[in-house]
């Protein structure tokens, strides 16, 4: 009978989330308000199938910005303590003085600028006690030491996959909530994770008996397995866009799949390109993961593209001389290599922006993390140096500054970059 009764709760609960009206404010994260205030406030949903299950169980949904009045104690998100601001080296380099000399000049010169505005793991002030994840001035404290890694910001928290670092142990996928409690979906293979869209489902590779595994899309809210489709351990999830989930089905990388969960996936030709979706935009990136080299450059071009009909990619720009790209969070900026040298492109005509920097301060690389439509985070060692550094640049404008920057250590100093 209880089995039951959660089976019907749990149909009621995903079906109120699928009232919530296209038009809906998405949550936000982070508030502005005075940090004693600072409440996550979400809209309850109450759906009438519901009350033949139980009565009154409000689910938080969404949050809207025209609330007339705040919902109940028991809806709002664990508040998070007061915290200081954490240090971060930032080391002024000379010239001669620097071991790397005028090979970095241009890094050298970039100001300092503020902390990053994406989740982050570091840890306070030395050696490794306790590490955090930190998020706009919301940290957590992440006491068994476990690795984690943001793949994207939810309600009350974040999703993460969260790992020991043990051989062979495969890491947890699953949300962490910003009073530090973790809610696990289960073992993931760790190649790749995407939300949807709207943020309310999450696609992973999830491992199964007998050494197979399965893409397969969970609720956020509840957890629950919504569908599943074959594949293999080296399956990565490449995205999820409005077309449904993409994932690279070989250990090439090459067999690409578009699915739409309910339906069998389909096999969409990339030129033995990688693809990269992005919830975002249905603009999509192809770069070249196997670039051939000459005294002239590379033959490599990366290209952004579409789905057109029969599902066929089209182009909408191409830029050649680099195998590697990325594009921004709305799909409105490619930022590509052209030698040594990352160059900004706007998607709709092509024309350059004012990003024309070196591939030190920016990496275009497919997996790059976005604060925002206009700025992108890099974090890069220089091993000749024995330094790293973390940049954030305007892609538009092509202002750049550091945000860390200092000797190499063993221990987690951070900041180690997740996605917002």
């Amino acid at each position: 009978m209880t089995k039951h009764l959660e089976e019907r709760l749990s149909e009621a609960l995903d079906a109120a989330a699928g009232t919530v009206p296209d038009t809906a404010v998405p949550p936000e994260l982070f508030p502005a308000k005075p940090a004693a205030q600072r409440r996550w406030t979400p809209v309850l949903a109450i759906g009438l199938a519901m009350t033949a299950v139980v009565v009154a169980v409000a689910i938080p949904v969404a949050i809207s910005r025209n609330r007339s009045a705040p919902p109940p104690a028991a809806s709002m998100c664990p508040e998070p303590p007061a915290v200081e601001a954490l240090t971060y080296e930032k080391r002024e380099y000379a010239g001669s003085q620097d071991p790397a000399g005028s090979q970095y000049g241009e890094l050298d010169k970039l100001p300092f600028g503020s902390p990053p505005r994406v989740p982050f793991v570091m840890a306070k002030d030395g050696p490794v006690n306790v590490t955090y994840l930190e998020d706009l001035g919301v940290r957590v404290p992440l006491p068994d030491r476990r690795l984690i890694t943001s793949i994207g910001r939810v309600d009350c928290g974040w999703v993460v996959d969260r790992r020991t670092g043990a051989d062979g142990d495969l890491p947890e996928i699953g949300v962490l909530s910003t009073d530090g409690s973790f809610r696990s979906f289960g073992r993931t293979t760790a190649e790749g994770a995407s939300l949807s869209p709207d943020g309310s489902r999450l696609a992973y590779v999830a491992p199964e008996a007998g050494g197979k595994a399965s893409v397969v899309t969970v609720s956020v809210a509840t957890g629950k397995r919504l569908a599943a489709t074959p594949a293999s351990t080296t399956t990565e999830v490449a995205g999820w866009n409005s077309h449904g989930v993409w994932f690279l089905s070989d250990g090439a990388k090459y067999v690409t799949k578009m699915w739409e969960p309910g339906s069998a996936p389909v096999t969409v030709d990339t030129g033995k390109h990688r693809l990269t979706a992005y919830p975002g935009t249905d603009r999509m990136l192809l770069t070249d993961p196997e670039p051939v080299y000459t005294n002239e450059g590379s033959d490599a071009c990366v290209q952004v593209v579409t789905l057109g009909t029969a599902n066929k990619l089209q182009t909408v720009v191409e830029k050649c001389g680099g195998a590697g790209g990325t594009l921004s969070p709305d799909g409105s900026v490619l930022v590509a290599e052209t030698g040594t040298i990352a160059q900004g492109y706007l998607v709709e005509t092509g024309a350059k922006t004012g990003l024309n920097v070196s591939s030190t301060i920016v990496t275009p690389d497919y997996a790059a993390i976005w604060e925002d439509p206009n700025h992108v985070l890099s974090a890069a060692s220089l091993g000749s140096s024995d330094r790293v550094f973390t940049t954030r640049c305007n892609v538009r404008t092509g202002a750049c500054e550091r945000i860390q920057d200092g000797p190499e250590s063993s221990v987690i100093v951070g900041p180690d970059l997740g996605r917002p």
